[in-house]
């Protein structure tokens, strides 16, 4: 259990009355277990190259053993709930247009679930992620997985811009009110405020999404009206705990500090793939690790007679790994149960990994060492995708790709197309555009000063001071032919999320001479590894500390 600030409490397996309390007087008590995952990001699969004390972890038919072991504690009294972020990630849900993982989580029997910013990615209903051509609906694949559930998705903070009133799909509300053992539990969903930046603009231009606080405080009422005593949130937001301090911070963390006692119970959190379990302001929080490898649980108890949860006897239990195997090698329990894969749930599995197989097999090339992934500074990965888009078009003096946008590493050895799906999992074309110097900067500072990352590139060395004002850290950025110069035009490669103001980078669209390739990156750095044949990272970075403090920005 982690360590806890002075306003969140730190919550122990088990609960203890006072000292002399008489049991005929303590109140009946009824136990209400939840599972909550988060970010699954179509991770139907064991983890490869994700693994714990060397011990494989993951895949749906192991997921359904410990949700079958949670289930037969308490049959009646379950509830699955997930933080959004489903089905986009891999090459095996992509298939499917993320068919697959609604498939599976029907199976699950999951009872609600928000919507997460990359639950939008796909676009319309098709190869393309976003509209090609007039008439193409750019929420098609979400509608579509929506009306496929048997549990609604939930988003009370999202509207339609046209109508002011929240979207009219099938399958989705702002909350929804499940029974478990006779108590009556609303569920509200709320979407992460910068939604609209986080997944590819251009298919939810015609959405809203609102600040959380006066969202779930709308809807509040409708749910105690219709009966719900027990409260709650599937959010596609997140909080993380500052090991310096001990506090609790992020958005999600925000809106629990606001909240009045008992008006949440508890929160199902995500999106920035940081687990956490405990109990903030008295607010249970379960966030638990992304891409499938982890869940949390927790189990209230609420009063018989008045249906309200007892401070108190709450029990939060730390983050469960679906690990196959004991450390030695032998059969594993959990609650009693000995862990196996499901058998129905590893034949869909294997039909559906069939589908793909072909793809996920086809060898590439290799790479001379394991390439990281990472966002601070310019990364390996990083490295190799702009590089292959430079490549791909000798009047591409410049590349640039989205560092929030390559979502994992390269392994030594064999690299297969499959692996490079889950690099760049994402359906972005080459785009090119003319910027000036002065533009090339301006992006760069936005990636050095902003949240989502640094902006990988290809054809550029950047010599930064991070203690300099946000807009001012550029210190020196030079071209292979020389220092960048704020009036001149450079062609760059980039790709449409970013064309379209994705992650706040507005500055592309204000260039000149766009023209959309329809060449998908992924296949660029699939061709750019088969003509290399052996990829293996540079030495140094392109993104350099200042070694002393320059005076003016050039």
């Amino acid at each position: 259990m982690r360590r806890l600030s002075a306003i969140t409490l730190c919550v122990f397996i088990g609960w203890v009355f006072p000292a002399g309390a008489d049991p005929a007087t303590r109140p009946a008590a009824i136990k209400l277990t939840v599972i909550g995952t988060n970010d699954f990001h179509g991770a139907l699969d064991a983890r490869r190259g994700k693994m714990v004390d060397g011990r494989e972890i993951g895949g749906m038919d192991y997921i359904a053993a410990y949700f079958n072991a949670v289930r037969r504690d308490n049959p009646h009294g379950l509830l699955i709930l997930d933080g959004g972020d489903l089905y986009q990630g891999t090459l095996l849900s992509a298939a499917s247009e993320g068919r697959a993982v609604i498939e599976f989580y029907n199976d699950l029997k999951y009872a609600a679930s928000s919507i997460g910013n990359h639950d939008f990615d796909f676009g319309p209903v098709g190869y393309r992620s976003t509209p090609s051509k007039p008439g193409e609906d750019p929420l098609g694949v979400i509608k579509k997985r929506i009306k496929q559930a048997h549990f609604p998705f939930l988003g009370a903070n999202l509207f339609d811009r046209a109508t002011g009133k929240p979207p009219d799909w099938p399958g989705f509300a702002q909350y929804t009110i499940i029974e478990r053992k006779g108590i009556k539990i609303g569920i509200i969903g709320l979407l992460a405020v910068d939604t609209g930046l986080t997944t590819h603009p251009a298919n939810v231009k015609g959405l809203e999404f609102r600040p959380l606080l006066p969202s779930l405080r709308r809807v509040l009422p409708q749910v105690r009206k219709k009966g719900a005593t027990v409260i709650v949130v599937v959010a596609h937001s997140g909080l993380k705990l500052d090991e310096k301090t001990g506090l609790v911070k992020g958005p999600l963390a925000d809106l629990i500090h606001q909240l009045k006692p008992h008006e949440v119970d508890l929160i199902v959190g995500g999106h920035n793939h940081i687990p956490y379990t405990g109990i903030v302001s008295g607010v249970v929080v379960l966030q638990s690790w992304a891409h499938g490898v982890s869940f949390g649980r927790a189990e209230l108890f609420v009063d018989e007679k008045t249906h309200r949860v007892i401070p108190g006897k709450t029990r939060v239990y730390d983050n469960t790994f679906y690990l196959h195997k004991n450390e030695d090698g032998s059969d594993l329990e959990f609650m009693g149960v000995r862990i196996e894969p499901v058998k129905s749930f590893t034949n869909k599995l294997h039909a559906f990994a069939h589908a793909v197989a072909h793809l996920e097999r086809i060898r590439l090339g290799r790479s001379a060492c394991e390439l990281p992934n990472q966002t601070k500074l310019d990364s390996p990965v990083g490295n190799l995708v702009t590089d292959a888009m430079r490549a791909s078009d000798p009047e591409i003096a410049i590349a640039m790709y989205n560092s929030g946008g390559l979502r994992t590493f390269i392994p030594a050895g064999v690299v297969t197309f499959g692996r490079i799906y889950e690099v760049v999992p994402f359906d972005n074309s080459l785009v090119k555009v003319t910027l000036s110097g002065k533009q090339i900067r301006e992006i760069l500072e936005h990636g050095l000063s902003a949240s989502y990352g640094i902006m990988e590139i290809s054809g550029l060395k950047v010599e930064f001071d991070p203690d300099r004002k946000p807009g001012q850290r550029c210190v020196s950025i030079t071209t292979e032919n020389g220092p960048l110069e704020d009036d001149r035009l450079y062609v760059v490669g980039t790709n449409e999320f970013l064309i379209n103001g994705g992650d706040g980078y507005y500055t592309f669209a204000h260039g000149r001479d766009v023209k959309f390739t329809h060449n998908l990156i992924r296949e660029l750095v699939a061709q750019y590894i088969k003509h290399k044949g052996t990829v293996q990272p540079e030495m140094g970075g392109r993104y350099r500390p200042a070694k002393q403090q320059c005076g003016g920005v050039p």
